[in-house]
């Protein structure tokens, strides 16, 4: 199955989300809100870091469950409106939006608070993916259930075979991705990612299908950081088979 998750989800993945978006361009503001309303999700969108620091105050943390910060901003720049809605909000996720994607720049960004980053040009799956990862991942499990099943509907033992499969299929990786990421193997992570990132998409574990892209790219682009995403992969895909098991126990 080639199809994306967003060629096949029958609802808006980000219902109920509310957005706060620091961006001073206009195009990429446009984007944003043309994405993020597609799926679902409630945008406020500011053009500087200074607005977004006075939005999270002024609404209170509760008002928003994600904010995107762009780095590169007029008043007060991503790194320093990050730190400070850090302060007062420390579980409110922020996600970076930045034109480098370097080990330099991705550890600024989570010495100034941030949760992750993303590239830009932001590529639109991959940011509903993430924030799913953040927002709604966190709160109803690693499985989009009701979209799993609205995707085969009637067809219950068609899912359990699929989940079986899964298990049977996945549960070698955990170990494969440790092993990859203590002997440093960079290079070793990207094939082990890509089929997994196919297989999660399959089943609706969104959030896991994210993380192992985020952790393909870096694989691929020989990033640092591929070894501890590698770690943080097998750690979710744990939680994904034991879900998986608990459903099919049940």
């Amino acid at each position: 199955m080639n199809e994306t998750i967003q060629d096949i989800s029958p609802t808006p993945r980000l219902t109920g989300i509310t957005v706060l978006a620091a961006e001073d361009d206009e195009i990429n503001q446009i984007v944003l809100d043309d994405v993020l309303r597609y799926e679902g999700a409630r945008v406020e969108i500011v053009d500087n870091g200074r607005a977004a620091v006075e939005r999270v105050t002024t609404a209170g943390p509760a008002a928003f469950q994600l904010v995107l910060m762009d780095i590169q901003m007029p008043e007060m720049n991503g790194y320093e409106a990050a730190r400070l809605i850090h302060a007062q909000a420390p579980d409110l996720p922020i996600i970076g939006q930045t034109a480098n994607s370097g080990a330099e720049e991705q550890a600024r960004c989570r010495a100034s608070g941030m949760a992750t980053q993303i590239s830009k040009p932001i590529d639109p799956e991959a940011l509903v993916e993430l924030i799913r990862q953040y927002t709604v991942e966190r709160q109803d499990g690693t499985i989009d259930w009701k979209a799993l099943e609205a995707r085969f509907p009637g067809k219950a033992d068609f899912i359990r075979r699929l989940l079986g499969v899964f298990i049977q299929s996945q549960t070698p990786t955990v170990a494969t991705l440790r092993a990859a990421a203590n002997a440093g193997d960079i290079g070793a992570i990207a094939p082990i990612a890509h089929p997994l990132k196919s297989s999660s998409g399959n089943i609706m574990a969104n959030g896991l299908m994210a993380l192992a892209l985020r952790t393909e790219q870096a694989s691929r682009q020989s990033q640092p950081e591929a070894l501890s995403l590698a770690e943080e992969l097998a750690t979710a895909l744990e939680a994904t088979l034991a879900e998986v098991a608990r459903r099919l126990e049940s």
